[in-house]
């Protein structure tokens, strides 16, 4: 009589842990989906970054070309005035 009632315990056990190891994969799964949706999400954050520091590395060279520009233009401005004056 005692090894019928070990065995209805195994088969207890057993249903347990197959529903314990069915709740673990179900709870895995969802983790793992979740971790791809992470992933994608900072793949389109970095791609974003990518762009922003494109265009700000653009409008970086701007700012030289302009202060460039403006930088010979404070110089040669009084110089060709200058000159014009003197030719008049």
């Amino acid at each position: 009589m005692v090894p019928k009632f070990e065995s209805v315990i195994k088969e207890e056990d057993e249903k347990m842990n197959h529903e314990q190891h069915t709740e673990i994969i179900k709870h895995l799964t969802k983790l793992n989906e979740r971790q791809i949706t992470l992933f994608n999400s900072i793949k389109r954050v970095d791609a974003n970054i990518q762009r922003i520091f494109y265009r700000l590395d653009e409008h970086e060279k701007d700012l030289v070309m302009i202060k460039t520009y403006g930088t010979v233009g404070i110089i040669l401005l009084p110089i060709i005035v200058n000159i014009v004056m003197r030719m008049l």
